[in-house]
């Protein structure tokens, strides 16, 4: 009998998504817990994987709004007699009835081992999978493979084309800091624009962040870091530290070490509103912002205060991992009220973070730039850090905010008062 895939259950406010793409192609062999599809709620980005072995028979095409709990495929046991790859019943009721992906040139041969969206590719530039080189499991061929594929023949057409061309005049020349082709602006070329829907994720980001600044008295104090004790206790140990912990030692372990303590001395940072009432957190769940390919998500660390270097560490790149795979649960990015974002690994220099709902602050971290300070009566060249915290001041006083961000400078300047927790 087929196993049928269902919409799993996210979480309780969450009762529908949209079936983004399928990862395995219909008719294919999957193994136990193959990702199947990619499924995305106003909440967060998933990968679905296959609870059984056997043939895939998908019954819901790509891009449809779905339910949680509705039947999307079956997966059918070698020898049940599963049919072939056919038709896609309709995706939800009342809505139009999906038609069948395009059959790939090169035969059915190709199409268990090529997705619906590489097949989509394949069919509408008229390509022969047998020349595509690929790169994913067993050699198959991924949307990346395609548009390499595409990119190169492009330059080949355009290098055969060169020489006859009649000069008639000098070549039209790109506009001044025009940007770099890709091959996804090669696939699309002549177009001055596109058009894309938002995807769920990007809506709800957008509506509550709109919603925060709209109902929260957001404010901003900076103060910046000297860098220096810090850098110079990682470069001694981090050799060792990987050696023993089997991971790498960061600057985040020590901010988040940092943001206990000063949530320690001021508890007001860890507390929140709701309705007409102040709830303040006695233990130490630190959201860390991750970018991933489909936005910014906030992870969450739990009992950060119990942690060593070594487990923060783990904890954020286990995190991190999971959210660019879109293996992150719901469960993973609630219950933050304080956050930590590092916009420094991208070079920013300075910025004003805006509040993760429902939190109350968020420390931004920024770009290291060595730069003159005064150090006493004298001037040195030492390694600085420009802190930013946003925080909400229906609930943080001004003293409160600037007195916890003292507090991260004092620790991340002194280390060892982590440690002695003075």
């Amino acid at each position: 009998m087929a196993f049928e895939v269902r919409i799993p259950e996210v979480g309780e406010s969450v009762s529908e998504g949209v079936l983004v793409e399928w990862t395995a192609a219909d008719g294919a062999v999957v193994a136990v817990d193959e990702p199947l599809l990619v499924l995305e709620t106003d909440k967060i980005t998933m990968n679905v994987t296959a609870e059984r072995a056997g043939r895939l028979q998908i019954q819901v095409g790509a891009g449809a709004t779905v339910r949680v709990g509705q039947v999307v495929a079956s997966i059918a046991e070698e020898g049940d007699g599963a049919r072939p790859a056919a038709a896609l019943r309709p995706a939800a009721a009342g809505a139009p009835e999906a038609a069948p992906e395009p059959t790939a040139a090169g035969g059915d041969e190709d199409h268990g081992r090529l997705t619906p969206a590489v097949r989509r590719l394949v069919h509408e530039h008229d390509l022969d999978p047998a020349r595509i080189e690929g790169t994913g499991r067993d050699g198959r061929i991924l949307k990346g493979d395609v548009l390499r594929h595409l990119e190169a023949r492009q330059s080949s057409a355009t290098a055969a084309e060169a020489p006859a061309r009649p000069a008639t005049g000098p070549a039209k020349a790109e506009p001044p800091h025009a940007p770099a082709r890709t091959a996804a602006t090669t696939a699309a070329a002549g177009e001055r624009q596109t058009r894309a829907p938002m995807s769920r994720l990007r809506q709800r980001l957008a509506e509550r962040l709109v919603e925060v600044q709209r109902t929260a008295a957001i404010l901003t104090t900076f103060n910046e870091a000297d860098m220096s004790r810090v850098m110079a206790l990682r470069s001694a140990h981090k050799e060792d530290f990987a050696k023993r912990h089997g991971i790498g030692l960061g600057f985040m372990s020590f901010f988040v070490k940092a943001a206990v303590d000063a949530l320690r001395t001021v508890p007001e940072v860890n507390a929140y509103i709701d309705g007409t009432e102040v709830v303040t957190n006695h233990y130490f769940d630190i959201g860390v912002a991750v970018s991933t390919d489909k936005g910014l998500v906030v992870p969450v660390v739990r009992d950060a205060d119990r942690l060593s270097m070594a487990e923060i560490e783990a904890a954020i790149a286990d995190l991190a991992g999971r959210a660019q795979e879109r293996r992150l649960e719901l469960s993973d990015l609630t219950g933050a009220v304080f956050t930590i974002s590092n916009g420094g690994v991208f070079g920013s220099l300075l910025s004003t973070p805006i509040l993760n709902p429902p939190g109350s602050a968020i420390l931004g971290m920024h770009a290291v730039q060595r730069r003159p300070v005064a150090i006493g009566d004298e001037i040195a060249i030492r390694p600085m850090m420009y802190l930013a915290l946003s925080y909400d001041h229906r609930i943080i006083d001004g003293r409160e905010a600037v007195s916890f961000l003292k507090r991260i400078k004092d620790c991340i300047e002194s280390p060892e008062r982590m440690l002695l927790e003075v």
